[in-house]
């Protein structure tokens, strides 16, 4: 007879029962007390940064498509969600039934003593967009660990060789991870790591140069047995600076990594899944790479999911046999109700028509932002991006002040960096319910990720309110942000000294 669960079963405890919150509590806070348990127990400095931008305060209740829905009834539009993580939208209603399916079967999440069938079908979804011969997949949890086992493949294949080395992009960004954060150089986030890869292993080389890479590649000679490289890896757009390489430069890159028997990856983790209006943006160019790692759009925006996809051939070399097969693994890699969410999302792209509906919008804020530019040429210095990843890069007037200083680390042009663009984002929060944001490694670079459902009509809330902050004038902004803000900035300074 088998065993009935009582579902008014507590186990009985002799220790002191903790304080905990309920989950109706936790909903239920106000952002003031959500914000002391934040800088208590996260991370108090962030919260700092969350303040200097007006968003400590932003009591999202619910969210859906574009648009947050705040407490004090506010409606916001999110042009950044979650840096592209939410390509879909908030709480796509195909995503929401997918989970809703996974709880009322009561779908197995999670084993690792047999395969899953939602892996099973997630991989070959993949395999049937992706061009030959990305066929194989290694599911992963993050962008981070997608390129991290990326990395690891990679180096299977190529250690025996001899070869050390990686090749990457000066101001590329691979993850915080301790491997990928070694072919990280967008933003100084090295300080005060002993790094998975050592410095001397890694060869940076400027993004969108050919003739850098063919240089590289024949200074990494081995004593005319080949070259040391064990793969060159680069983001197909360079995120921080929503920066797009020149015709023919992904094509040749390719070309160039294969001649030299060196494995071509590309990071497609922030723009992959559609957002450039091809399901990867390597597509825009006729080439394929030797690997690929995905992230963000991929989890439908309620999912921690990321992959890595490779060719048979390759995989096999790596990890082909019985004893090596498990050698890269992760515990959480491929939850079954993880797996479920990214397979509506990807039928969902193709369904609804979103990649298409990317790459015309994104055509459409091209446009807009160009008639901003245009209107502002002393402030607006040029528009970038592809489909609805888009940046716009403002006037700071570097150049005048790299006369005096080093702008890439003077803390006063930092600081003033910072301000400028810092006023922007917060003015178009304040002024105008609109969610941009920019990077630490490009100060002067305002980006724009809104999922690929968004709208004329919300596009052009997002220029209307950039035309009148512009028409104020950007010192109005600043002058605003600073008198806000004196205390936060002045502690950010000497923080940096």
């Amino acid at each position: 007879m088998a065993t009935q669960i009582r579902e008014d079963f507590r186990p009985v405890s002799t220790s002191r029962t903790p304080d905990l919150l309920t989950l109706d509590e936790a909903v239920a806070l106000d952002m003031g007390r959500a914000n002391q348990l934040y800088a208590r127990h996260l991370n108090r400095h962030l919260l700092q940064i969350y303040a200097i931008l007006g968003l400590d305060m932003l009591d999202v209740r619910s969210a859906e498509g574009t648009t947050l829905h705040l407490a004090d009834g506010r409606r916001v539009l999110d042009f950044s969600t979650g840096m592209g993580a939410a390509g879909l939208g908030h709480n796509h209603p195909r995503i929401l039934a997918a989970e809703r399916l996974c709880h009322e079967r009561r779908l197995l999440d999670i084993t690792k003593l047999s395969p899953h069938k939602l892996q099973a079908a997630l991989a070959h979804n993949l395999a049937q967009i992706l061009p030959d011969p990305l066929d194989t997949s290694f599911l992963a949890t993050s962008g981070a660990e997608a390129n991290e086992a990326a990395m690891k493949l990679a180096e299977r294949i190529q250690t025996p060789k001899g070869k050390q080395k990686f090749l990457c992009m000066q101001g590329a960004f691979h993850g915080k991870t301790h491997g990928a954060l070694s072919l990280t150089t967008a933003t100084q986030v090295h300080t005060g790591f002993l790094l998975g890869v050592p410095r001397e292993n890694v060869i940076y080389i400027p993004y969108g140069d050919i003739d850098a890479l063919q240089q590289a590649i024949a200074n990494a000679s081995m004593d005319g047995q080949g070259n040391d490289i064990i793969a060159a890896i680069i983001e197909p757009i360079r995120g921080t600076a929503c920066e797009v390489p020149p015709p023919g430069y992904l094509s040749q890159f390719v070309r160039l990594c294969r001649d030299n028997d060196i494995i071509s990856s590309f990071d497609e983790v922030k723009v992959g899944c559609g957002r450039t209006g091809r399901f990867c943006a390597f597509m825009h160019e006729d080439t394929v790479p030797d690997v690929v790692t995905l992230a963000k759009t991929l989890g439908g925006g309620k999912r921690a999911i990321g992959a890595m996809v490779t060719s048979q051939a390759l995989f096999d070399r790596a990890y082909g046999n019985r004893n090596d097969c498990n050698l890269h693994s992760s515990t959480f890699s491929g939850i079954g109700e993880t797996c479920a969410v990214a397979i509506e999302t990807l039928n969902t792209l193709y369904d609804d028509g979103l990649i298409d509906n990317a790459a015309e919008m994104g055509d459409y804020l091209e446009a807009r932002l160009e008639g901003l530019r245009i209107k502002y040429p002393g402030t607006l210095v040029d528009v970038r991006g592809r489909g609805l990843f888009r940046a716009i890069r403002l006037n700071f007037r570097e150049d005048l002040a790299a006369r005096l200083v080093d702008v890439s680390t003077n803390p006063l042009f930092l600081t003033y960096q910072t301000v400028l663009i810092g006023a922007v984002a917060r003015m178009l929060f304040e002024r105008h319910n609109i969610l941009v944001h920019f990077q630490p490694g490009a100060r002067d670079i305002l980006h724009f990720m809104p999922p690929f459902t968004v709208t004329k009509v919300e596009i052009d809330q997002l220029v209307d309110g950039l035309d009148e902050i512009f028409d104020r004038g950007i010192a109005d902004s600043a002058l605003r942000f600073v008198a806000g803000n004196v205390k936060r900035l002045l502690s950010g300074m000497r923080g940096r000294n």
